[in-house]
């Protein structure tokens, strides 16, 4: 069954309203679809309920064997944005990506396969959406892009600021380094030139104080 006239969002909108939701009857197998125009980027969101007429207990009762499948398709982009498989009962969404017509469509099975139950195979399915605001354009998505393009300009610039305070730092300790090599090398050079004076004063004192001895014939 399709329906054409209605669109599904004002089904949908004025069922939200509705304290016991959006509900219509459909067989077991039978798959009951809508047209709807939406524009881009609206997120329908919603749960769904499917009950089986109990001809014994004269009411709708919630069949555990119940199966559900909900689709819905871009018509005009020839894609499907969501393909569902639940039990009797779940949630669902979906969004539409490019504005144009959609068709949505529910079907249920095995309304017929829980034993013992006296059924007619009808099920009554029980709709409670949520219509979502469309998008802006992108423009939220962007303006959140910018954000974190900005962010990361300023992190890239205390970055460099590190590297060049690392590059600065590295330098100094260069300058360190051979600082500390040249003063090393220069008290080395001068402790051996030391130790050369003192040797030298050392034999010079040896030498005059032998030929002291030898003048006074003590050695």
């Amino acid at each position: 069954m399709l329906f054409r006239p209605a669109t599904l969002v004002a089904l949908l909108m004025a069922a939200a309203n509705v304290a016991n939701g959006l509900h219509f009857y459909l067989r077991d197998g039978e798959q009951q679809c809508f047209l709807e125009e939406l524009p881009k980027g609206v997120l329908i969101t919603g749960h769904y309920k499917a009950e089986e007429w109990r001809e014994a207990d004269k009411r709708y009762v919630e069949n555990p064997g119940i199966t559900v499948s909900m689709t819905a398709d871009d018509n005009e982009a020839a894609h499907r944005v969501m393909n569902q498989k639940g039990g009797h009962q779940g949630k669902f969404s979906f969004s539409a990506g490019n504005p144009g017509e959609h068709t949505i469509c529910v079907q249920a099975h095995g309304a017929q396969s829980s034993g013992g139950w006296m059924s007619s195979s009808v099920v009554r399915f029980t709709l409670d959406v949520d219509v979502g605001e469309p998008d802006d354009g992108g423009r939220e998505a962007v303006e959140k892009i910018k954000s974190i393009a900005d962010k990361i300009k300023i992190l890239n610039s205390q970055l460099e600021e590190i590297k060049l305070e690392q590059k600065y730092q590295r330098e100094r300790e260069l300058e360190f380094d051979a600082a500390t090599s040249s003063i090393k090398k220069r008290v080395i050079y001068w402790a051996f030139i030391q130790l050369s004076i003192v040797g030298a004063v050392s034999y010079w004192q040896l030498h005059h104080l032998r030929r002291f001895f030898e003048a006074k014939k003590l050695v």
